[in-house]
Parts: C-alpha cells; structure tokens; sequence
C-alpha cells in the first residue's frame, strides 16, 4: 500500500469514526429530550407526578370541597397527581338566580374583583375545556382553607357572570402543608 493509500485510509477511518461520535452524540441529546418530554409530560392515569389522572367529578367535588349544584350545567373537571401536593379544578355553569345561594354555602370570608388567574389554574381549565376566565370581566373571586384529615386543601372560587343570565364558576384546588 502507498503512502498516499494509507493516508486516505487512515483520514477515511477517522471521518468515520468522527461522524460516529457525532451520530452517538445527536442520539443520545435526542434521548435526553424525550426523557424530559416525559417526565414534564407524563401518560395520563399514570399515576406519576404530573399526570392528569380519570376521576369522577364526585371525586373533584370532595377534593375541593366544593360542591356541584343540582341545576349545573356544562360542568368539567380535571384532577392532576403532584408529586406531594394533587391539584384539581371544576368548571360549570349555574343560572344567575342560583348564584346567591350558591355563594352563601361556600366558606368564603370576602368576594373581590380579580384580573389575576395563576397559570396553573388557567392550564387546568384549559386541559378540561373551559371558558378562559382571564377574559371573563368582571370576576369575582374569593377563596379558603379547609382542613383535611392528612392535608389542608386550599380552594378559589372565580364567579363571572354571562349575556345568556348564568354565571360561570370556576374552582381550583391544591394540597397545602
């Protein structure tokens, strides 16, 4: 073999072996990726933290302590494991008449005017479907602390009112220390 032969064997073994790690790297950064899609997105009914898990809306109610008025309509809800703390949220619709009442059975020391919707509650009202309520104006939300046998579940409560004369309701609820 000529020196030249070898040269071009050796500058040929190298290109491969060069473009070798470099399909390796692009692989395993494509792992890694993925890996942290699903950890940031786990398979619902995982039961994994994260996931969004197929519960009832009875089982939703209890979590927030809220209950769903008979004369509800388009009522969803949703329930997402946590690592420690679960989260769930409840949307429905109740007739303007109904709305007093159902206030008046809910543990809310004060009502106010809010423009502010945490981003976790708008995520989980727009996982089930519902109405955004950062364009609901005006609402009115106000919120509470129930104890729990193992955790404390701290609960809001946004109330704005529609042109059709129902007030939409929306609930979200997490664990708390």
């Amino acid at each position: 073999m000529s020196p030249a032969t070898a040269s071009r064997t050796r500058w040929r073994l190298l290109a491969g072996v060069l473009a070798a790690l470099v399909a390796l790297s692009a692989a395993a950064v494509g792992g890694l990726y993925w890996l942290d899609d699903r950890f940031r997105h786990p398979e619902p009914d995982s039961g994994r933290p994260g996931a969004w898990m197929s519960v009832g809306a009875d089982e939703v109610s209890l979590f927030t302590r809220v209950a769903i008025p008979a004369q509800a309509d388009d009522v969803r809800w949703g329930y997402q494991k946590g690592f420690q703390d679960d989260f769930a949220v409840l949307a429905f619709r109740i007739p303007q008449a109904e709305l007093d009442a159902f206030q008046s059975r809910l543990h809310v020391s004060s009502w106010s005017e809010s423009k502010y919707i945490q981003s976790v509650d708008l995520n989980g009202f727009q996982h089930i479907g519902a109405p955004d309520p950062s364009n609901a104006s005006p609402l009115i939300c106000g919120g509470y602390i129930s104890p729990g046998t193992a955790k404390n579940v701290a609960t809001r409560i946004c109330v704005a009112s529609r042109s059709d004369g129902t007030s939409q309701v929306w609930v979200s609820a997490f664990h708390t220390p």
